[in-house]
Order: structure tokens, then sequence, then C-alpha cells
């Protein structure tokens, strides 16, 4: 679905990411990657599949868009470095030619040089693309219109029959856009949607409706 944000067109993705086109960028957040290696670290039995199916995604955008850059905002990374972030590595040889930069959030912990290993390019807290600033946590008041992520935003529909769906979404506001989490592995957060100056972008069934 293509929406206006600023007087740009950003084209919102079921795949969990906005393709900026005049940018020719990649948005998404919290992808998290090494989280199913961290559970299994802790005894937890998490399938390695969770890992892939999220690349898999990735790559279909990365196909679909064929961007330049992949701007992550925050949490690219979930923990210490394991073998998840191995396995990424060697996907990330496939792209070698698409730059990645991430806005880093609470859980990017790596040392500066696995992001350099990684091809990976750090920003500050606060990372500006005119006319938005990209960041992790979502905030107010501020100058710029903001691109966010780290709540996982969801939208809880209820039907007559008591019966309740939770859906992942984009929370779109007068000054800021909150990213659903490019993971499948998270979950929803819904405590947003009673602001009524919000527009929900829910994904559900490989497409996106507006609420």
């Amino acid at each position: 679905m293509e929406i206006i944000v600023q007087n740009e067109v950003l084209i919102l993705s079921a795949l969990r990411a906005i393709y900026w086109p005049r940018k020719k960028a990649l948005i998404l957040a919290d992808m998290h990657l090494g989280k199913t290696g961290y559970f299994r670290s802790k005894g937890i039995p998490i399938p390695s599949t969770v890992l892939e199916n999220d690349l898999q995604r990735l790559s279909l955008l990365i196909d679909t868009y064929q961007p330049e850059v992949i701007v992550v905002a925050g949490d690219m990374f979930h923990h210490d470095y394991n073998a998840d972030i191995d396995y990424f590595h060697t996907w990330r040889q496939l792209y070698n030619s698409i730059a990645f930069v991430l806005v880093p959030g609470n859980h990017d912990k790596l040392l500066n040089i696995d992001y350099q290993a990684l091809g990976i390019k750090l920003t500050e807290k606060k990372h500006c693309l005119d006319p938005f600033t990209i960041i992790h946590e979502p905030g107010s008041n501020a100058d710029t219109f903001m691109i966010s992520g780290h709540i996982h935003p969801g939208y809880a529909i209820a039907g007559r029959a008591r019966q309740s769906l939770r859906l992942p979404c984009f929370i779109v506001g007068e000054q800021q856009m909150i990213l659903p989490a490019f993971s499948l592995f998270t979950g929803l957060y819904t405590g947003h949607q009673a602001i009524d100056t919000n527009s929900y972008y829910l994904i559900g069934n490989d497409a996106i409706f507006k609420i």
C-alpha cells in the first residue's frame, strides 16, 4: 500500500517493512537476529527455521524493490554474537552491493569489529534522513517526523461471537511512524490503538488494510 508522509511516497509491505522509492531504501525494525540462538543456548528448543524464514522474507523484499540501502531502526540483533549471526553473515555475502545501516537499539550489543565484519554501518541513536529521523524507541515532541520500532505494534480485532484476533501493524501519527517488528519471533503490543489521531495499517493474509 502506498501512503504519503511528509510529502514522500512510502510503500508499506505486508512483509513488515517500508520502501522509500526516492531514496531507494528499505526501512525496517526489530529483526532480533540471534534471538533463536540465544534461546537455544538457554536450553529452550527454538527451530532454526525461524531465522531462515525471516531472512527469506528479507530476500524477497530485496528482489522486489532492488534497494540500494537497508536501514534498520534498532534491535537488528538480539544479544551477543552467536551461531545465528554466522548464518546471517553467510546470507549477507549474497547482497554485498547493498548498504546496511543500523540505528542502534537497546538489544544491539555486538562489538564494533563485528559490525564491520558484517558490513553494517552503525549510526548515532538518531539518524537523519531528511525529512525523517530514524530512531529505535518512539518519542514525542520531535522537531522532525520520526520513524521508529521497539514496541512491536499490533492491533486487536474483536468479533461478535467474542472471538479476537491480533495482527501486526504500522502506526502512523502526526509526527511519527512506528514499524511492526520484522521478526516473526516477537510478541505484539496493542496499547497504542486508543490514540484517535493515529492511523493503523494492519497486516493480515499477506495484505495490508487500514483501520
